[in-house]
């Protein structure tokens, strides 16, 4: 249908009954006009002077044509996208570009909705909480785009874009019961999430990421990895950073895949450094805290300071019963790595992180020190090697106090077990502090197929691995008591 002259100016007014008042009669007469000059026309004068009775009596080409002109005339209401969660914090002129592409100032207090972009420039900080208690920092000079933010149990979806910058991301209750319904893209990786603090910086062509706490997987695109699905991509490139995994950073580029290195001063916070309101990542007491996964109600809030929990005066601790140390004798395939700086007191046995790199890979780490191992012939524990007693080659242990103070205590002895055939691993060690006295460490769990194992239990974090050929082990552990918090590095043998 082509309209000329005359027939545009009915079009126009046909248009402008969108707002009263405009009766049906008066729609119909310039409705009537419009069809009459088309190739509709001789059905026009069926159209009377009650259009909304005789319009059912038309064909239904013409009623779909009439209906099309009258679509024009009523106001169509502006689909809002939901309301997932708030602007806490602004520093500068932060920019909200909305779906529909209506741009705005950001200001504390406003709402976010799903299909908001959160733009950053030099200088500019934006805090974003989430209804379901999540928050995502966007720091200055990024693009965040939150796509989509839906926590009902039976169809969560949380998709973040990150265009290039830095944000830093804590998952909220949602995420944190559906892990797999998380996810974050960025230009050249997906990351998924296993219950997490993160940051992560991303441009065109690189991702680089950190760990505060808990573990995320990044892995590039793919026809199995794609930017609309959810969730940790499963893939052969994939790569998982963890914190126990310590003071390391992952990195992705489009031309190289994923590698795990020292943070030094090219991971996002020293690039991007955050704003003085967002939430501390590194208090040594609480982080060491948060790690032992001691129960919620005796967390402090983030940036408050440090209460510990109760416990039994030092002459009700029992402290287990542990093997002798075993003679000296160089090992082959575990060493600490320091990642920077000079050893703490007390530890003769960590070297620097240069020297330890160049014998093996990283398997744990806090951010004092990473756990490097020899590869063996075969990246899988076997199961023939039966049950092992290992005897504590050397030890290290200092106490952290709320302040952050540190000084040195003593490993004095210890155990350690390993069942292979079942993958089980059980230690104990005796420590002592001029402060604290002498206090027991007991620790069991699981110990994955390459050999490292990780637990959280009450106050006491250990995480550690074993070398392929069953020989060698060695682990850090966290210890909280009622002066601050014992943590350590230990080598085994056998």
């Amino acid at each position: 249908m082509q309209l000329v002259g005359g027939d545009r100016h009915a079009l126009g007014k046909l248009g402008r009954c969108g707002r009263p008042p405009c009766d049906c009669a008066h729609i119909a007469h310039i409705a009537q006009r419009i069809l009459s000059k088309t190739v509709f026309a001789p059905l026009a004068p069926t159209m009377n002077a009650t259009p909304h009775r005789s319009f059912a009596s038309l064909p239904a080409v013409a009623r779909a044509t009439l209906a099309l002109l009258l679509g024009l005339a009523v106001p169509t209401a502006h689909a809002t996208q939901a309301e997932v969660g708030n602007i806490s914090f602004v520093i500068g002129r932060v920019q909200v570009l909305a779906a529909s592409g209506a741009a705005r100032t950001a200001a504390a207090g406003d709402t976010i909705h799903a299909g908001d972009t959160v733009i950053t420039a030099a200088g500019e900080h934006a805090h974003l909480r989430f209804i379901d208690g999540g928050f995502v920092s966007v720091r200055p000079g990024s693009r965040l785009s939150v796509e989509q933010y839906d926590i009902d149990p039976a169809s969560t979806a949380i998709r973040f874009r990150l265009e290039h910058g830095v944000v830093r991301s804590i998952t909220g209750d949602a995420a944190q019961a559906r892990k797999e319904r998380f996810r974050l893209n960025t230009p050249v990786a997906a990351i998924g999430v296993r219950g997490t603090d993160f940051v992560v910086q991303a441009d065109l062509d690189e991702v680089r990421a950190v760990v505060n706490q808990g573990a995320i997987v990044v892995a590039p695109f793919a026809s199995t990895c794609t930017q609309q699905s959810l969730g940790p991509c499963v893939t052969a490139d994939a790569r998982e950073l963890a914190d126990h995994m310590g003071r390391v950073l992952l990195e992705l580029t489009s031309m190289q895949p994923a590698r795990i290195r020292p943070i030094g001063v090219a991971g996002p916070d020293q690039s991007v450094p955050p704003s003085p309101q967002e939430p501390a990542a590194d208090r040594p007491a609480v982080v060491a805290l948060e790690s032992a996964g001691v129960d919620r109600a005796l967390k402090p809030a983030r940036g408050t300071e440090y209460t510990s929990p109760t416990v039994p005066p030092l002459s009700e601790v029992v402290v287990p019963p542990v093997a002798e140390v075993t003679p000296k004798r160089p090992l082959v395939s575990m060493r600490w790595g320091r990642w920077a700086g000079e050893a703490r007191a007390g530890d003769s046995h960590s070297v620097d992180y240069a020297t330890a790199r160049a014998a093996g890979a990283i398997s744990v780490g806090d951010r004092y020190a990473g756990l490097f191992r020899t590869p063996g012939s075969s990246p899988v524990l076997s199961t023939q090697l039966g049950q092992g007693s290992f005897g504590l080659h050397a030890g290290e242990v200092s106490l952290v106090a709320a302040s952050g103070a540190s000084s040195p205590g003593t490993v004095e002895s210890g155990r350690l077990d390993i069942d292979f055939a079942r993958r089980r691993f059980s230690t104990a060690l005796s420590l002592s502090h001029p402060t604290t006295g002498r206090v027991g460490l007991e620790s069991a769990g699981a110990v994955r197929d390459d050999g490292v194992f990780a637990v959280r239990a009450g106050d006491t974090r250990v995480a550690g691995a074993v070398s392929v050929d069953g020989k060698e082990a060695g682990y850090l552990f966290d210890k909280i008591v009622a002066q601050g918090t014992l943590t350590g590095t230990t080598l085994w043998a056998r």
